[in-house]
């Protein structure tokens, strides 16, 4: 999932807009048990992101990826 800080605020799953004009920029990509198989992630700008702000876009990223593993097993019929 794509994470990151607009205008001073973590967001999950970035439109174009929000990407396009972004402090940071951040992939994340998770396994369904929570492991992290893949983190990278951009300041975009002049300043770069905080400790809290990474910890805000980590849980984000968590969450939104816990959501499509759900949306995914549904769908699967699981």
């Amino acid at each position: 999932v794509s994470v990151g800080v607009y205008k001073g605020t973590p967001v999950s799953d970035l439109d174009y807009i929000e990407d396009s004009d972004c402090d940071t920029d951040m992939n994340i990509i998770m396994d369904d048990n929570g492991g992290f198989i893949e983190i990278q992630g951009t300041a975009e700008g002049d300043d770069p992101f905080s400790a809290e702000q990474l910890s805000e876009m980590l849980a984000l990223g968590k969450n939104s990826i816990e959501a499509l593993i759900v949306k995914q097993r549904e769908v699967l019929g699981e």
